[in-house]
């Protein structure tokens, strides 16, 4: 069975504000969300600035026993969980399926059949927060003020949170978004850092291509803005030490590049099976012609220097769709500015695309929010959606200077035209993992 797929709703919470609109606006607008680290303390960091989501509330706009839900529950959801669940929020209710009145009795979204409403999210490590394990682990400790563990089995175990590892499972975005809308049909969770985003838009599709589902929710949700991982990646020189101008700190594919921006958000999508949507008269963003994945050994902390997951997810995604290179009207790339992947990226492009990649305009978006991680390429696919229907793709933030080794038609300084609807977008992982869509934007 094979089906077209439409997509219905977009949820986003990144460091450009609460909302998808948000998002676009900031990119269109040219304005960087990245700034001086808050959360703590990163003076001793090599890096010091990132991309960090303002204050929001993951039960805002639901129904009240929704709300109920997230607050008795916010205890066990790190702050990757939230920010996934908020984002799913706003991708169902920006969906137009009625949410249902609790007041006449009626069940969570009372018009679909929750066995064929599923989810997929991309995930990735989520760290414990350090005050979690300050007190036991201080508990633990002996007369001389060595940590043991037969202290800690002793002492400082008695002191842990008793639900603490529920907080920080990878599958509790998933999970608690799935209890929250009663998704009853095929779900998962993937583990994929930066690919995890569009990996899931991909795993999703197929799902409703098969028949398997009328519904998906996919996206993705990270949060980067934490001293253990600021301090992992600075170790990997990973990331950008411009910090005297926080908003030109990241350089997406520009030759003075210093490395990525940590940062943090979420991105949802809702996915629908054409014929149902085009039924009930949903409002509809764009559809998605094809998908595509691929990965490579490069290793756990490299990236294949040419690009050949990046090769092989858009060479399946452009076969899916039946769309040829010189077809494409934009590219929307992951673009870190973390010169490793970068160049892995533009080398997949490349050999993917043919003479087209000299041709079809490329942007990126990271120059506003930072490296969202698991959250970048669902970002950029709303980003696609909201911004490109205007017939304009916006020029990369902080790009001045081109590097010339992407061999990429690169849109730098001022938007450049749209010259068709079609659009595809990537992202790739350092590690292997890659993703790629071709989606055909509404105008």
């Amino acid at each position: 069975m094979s089906r077209r797929i439409v997509i219905t709703g977009l949820g986003a919470v990144t460091p450009a504000g609460v909302g998808a609109a948000a998002l676009a606006a900031a990119v269109r607008e040219g304005r960087s969300a990245v700034g001086p680290i808050t959360r703590f303390d990163a003076s001793r960091h090599p890096s010091r600035v990132a991309g960090q989501a303002p204050d929001f509330d993951p039960s805002e706009g639901v129904r009240k026993e929704q709300g109920r839900y997230i607050k008795k529950n916010i205890k066990v959801m790190a702050l990757d969980i939230q920010l996934a669940v908020a984002a799913v929020n706003l991708a169902v209710l920006d969906s137009g399926l009625p949410p249902g009145d609790p007041k006449a009795g009626q069940a969570v979204l009372p018009t679909i059949d929750h066995a064929r409403l599923g989810m997929v999210f991309g995930t990735s490590f989520i760290p414990t927060e350090l005050d979690d394990l300050a007190a036991p682990i201080q508990a633990a400790q002996g007369a001389d003020g060595q940590f043991t563990l037969k202290g800690w089995g002793e002492r400082g175990i008695a002191q842990m949170f008793p639900l603490w590892l529920l907080k920080y499972l990878p599958n509790m975005h998933a999970c608690h978004a799935g209890i929250l809308w009663d998704a009853q049909g095929p779900s998962n969770s993937l583990t994929t850092s930066d690919a995890g985003g569009l990996l899931a838009v991909d795993e999703a599709a197929r799902i409703i291509r098969r028949g398997h589902a009328d519904w998906m929710l996919a996206g993705g949700a990270e949060s980067r803005v934490h001293p253990v991982l600021v301090l992992r990646y600075c170790l990997a020189n990973r990331l950008a030490t411009a910090n005297s101008i926080p908003a030109a700190a990241c350089r997406p594919f520009d030759l003075d590049r210093t490395g990525a921006v940590a940062a943090e958000g979420a991105a949802a999508v809702m996915l629908e099976a054409a014929d149902v949507a085009e039924k009930r008269g949903a409002r509809i963003y764009g559809e998605v012609l094809g998908t595509g994945a691929g990965t490579t050994t490069a290793g756990i902390n490299a990236c294949d220097a040419d690009g050949r997951a990046v090769a092989t997810a858009v060479r399946r995604a452009l076969a899916a769709a039946a769309v040829q290179p010189a077809d494409l009207g934009a590219i929307v790339a992951h673009g870190t500015a973390f010169a490793p992947q970068d160049s892995s990226e533009a080398a997949g492009l490349r050999a993917a695309l043919g003479p087209a990649a000299e041709t079809v305009p490329v942007t990126a978006i990271k120059g506003v929010t930072g490296n969202m991680g698991a959250a970048g390429g669902a970002a950029e696919l709303v980003v696609a959606l909201l911004l490109l229907g205007g017939g304009r793709v916006p020029p990369i933030l902080n790009c001045s200077r081109p590097d010339p080794a992407a061999g990429l038609n690169l849109v730098v300084g001022r938007a450049a035209p749209l010259r068709s609807d079609l659009v595809l977008v990537t992202s790739n992982a350092v590690g292997g993992q890659a993703a790629a869509a071709v989606v055909r934007i509404k105008k």
